[in-house]
């Protein structure tokens, strides 16, 4: 973060928490001033749920007696037992790339109005910035700042590398298909589903995501009874789903402006901070982020990272 935004993340160790675990980090900028704080809860525990998440505690103002944003990182990694360090999948690592992302939303922000700030942004356009980070988790230079090993501080051997970055294409098609299934499913019952002339809701659905399906499936096929995210609640969507993959294309084509830069390019992370992260609400998101690449999203980068074409 310091190479791409010029931001610097130190921990204060003197802050009081609401649990032993939470520990307490600064952020300033290049020229050494806080422009925010942050809280890391990362370990589960009885009293907390399950996933992660972030929080925006105080939205600060660039301009008003509050300047300051305070967020919260939130997720259930392994904690470290008996003296030893906790050590991470790559999965665990992607989460916390991805909540960072996040709370850079939060804490980078320059809206003059604290209800078009940050993360408060149409709901397909808010995955854009916490996506885009889980991209430096598959980056060589990305992952020799952190990714070694334990004891000897090696870092991830070239062959081990190459084996990872090959799992992202693992049923790569399936998945998109799957994607786009519960996404139709989704739009069609909460736009087009009449009971009077489509009849029962469980053949319905089951008859449009047969169109995405590799095999066929069973009659009595109910996947919808446990779609959680048909409905608006803290984890639903309600004719939402779509915006998982439309968000996917977004952050693939923007990382692509990454990639040719090479990865850690400041300049290009001072584009992407001043045009999308800075920006919260501020404008129209097709705006931002043609003011980012400097033209519409294509989705021709997703298709290429999941090897469905070629490179």
């Amino acid at each position: 973060m310091q190479t791409i935004y010029g931001v610097r993340v130190e921990q204060k160790k003197n802050v009081p928490t609401y649990h032993p675990d939470v520990r307490y980090f600064s952020v300033l900028d290049q020229g050494g001033q806080e422009i925010g704080a942050f809280y890391a809860d990362l370990y589960p525990r009885e009293t907390k749920r399950g996933g992660a998440w972030m929080g925006d505690f105080i939205t600060g103002l660039p301009s008003g007696t509050h300047k300051k944003h305070l967020g919260v990182m939130c997720a259930n990694a392994s904690p470290p037992v008996g003296g030893r360090p906790a050590l991470l999948t790559h999965q665990d690592v992607e989460t916390l790339f991805h909540e960072f992302g996040h709370l850079l939303h939060h804490l980078l922000g320059r809206a003059e109005v604290r209800s078009l700030a940050g993360t408060r942004v149409a709901w397909d356009f808010v995955e854009l910035p916490s996506m885009i980070m889980e991209n430096f988790c598959w980056e060589r230079a990305v992952l020799d700042f952190f990714a070694r090993h334990y004891e000897t501080g090696a870092p991830i051997p070239d062959a081990l590398l190459e084996k990872l970055q090959r799992t992202r294409t693992f049923r790569a098609a399936n998945m998109q298909m799957r994607q786009l299934g519960l996404a139709a499913v989704d739009l069609a019952l909460h736009i087009d589903y009449d009971p009077a002339k489509d009849g029962d809701v469980m053949h319905y659905a089951r008859d449009i995501a047969q169109q995405y399906a590799a095999t066929k499936l069973p009659a009595d096929y109910a996947m919808i009874a446990g779609f959680s995210h048909l409905f608006a609640s803290p984890v639903g969507y309600a004719a939402g789903y779509y915006s998982y993959k439309w968000a996917e294309v977004l952050e693939a084509d923007a990382f692509s402006r990454f990639a040719e830069a090479g990865v850690l390019s400041p300049e290009v992370g001072a584009a992407f901070c001043a045009s999308v992260l800075s920006r919260g609400n501020e404008a129209d998101p097709m705006e931002l982020y043609k003011a980012f690449m400097g033209r519409e999203p294509s989705q021709e980068a997703l298709l290429k990272r999941a090897g469905l074409v070629a490179a």
